[in-house]
């Protein structure tokens, strides 16, 4: 069921810290578990714990999307090649609806900006036809469609916004 925004009770965009590593873990585990046994390869979130999420803070930046104190949802963002590059995207499975990933995604654009970047790239489940229309209302292209290790075939697509 899907709670309806709230304008009177906005959520707050900031920097994770790496004490929050744990509780980052387990919404990551949440709102990837959905996918568990239905993706192959299986999710690479699912693996995610709290001392990779800590590395991945000393090399980019882990954004949170709170409201009174609780953590709604989660996106990594840093410089991958020439570009700036957004992962792990995750939403509390009850507060899905109410606009936590769109801001938090304009965290991430304004981040791109700061360091340096004019494109944003996520890559997504070709499976996920969900997911592939949500970022393509915020203006993101499908692009190059690319295989995981081991697979032949297609498993993702990478999907990129230029930032103006």
């Amino acid at each position: 069921m899907r709670k309806p925004a709230t304008e009177s009770n906005p959520f707050l965009i900031r920097a994770a810290r790496p004490d929050e590593a744990e509780a980052i873990a387990a919404l990551i585990q949440r709102a990837f578990g959905e996918y568990r046994g239905k993706l192959r390869p299986e999710s690479g979130a699912l693996l995610e714990t709290p001392e990779t999420l800590k590395a991945a803070m000393k090399t980019g930046t882990i954004l949170l999307a709170e409201r009174a104190g609780r953590i709604l949802g989660c996106v990594s963002v840093r410089r991958r090649d020439d570009c700036a590059y957004a992962g792990r995207l995750a939403v509390e499975p009850m507060e899905r609806g109410i606009g936590v990933g769109r801001a938090l995604l304009a965290a991430v654009e304004a981040q791109a900006r700061q360091i340096g970047s004019d494109r944003l790239r996520v890559d997504v489940r070709l499976k996920l036809r969900d997911n592939r229309a949500f970022f393509r209302a915020l203006g993101f292209k499908e692009g190059a469609e690319r295989c995981h290790a081991g697979f032949s075939r297609p498993t993702y697509v990478e999907m990129e916004k230029t930032l103006i």
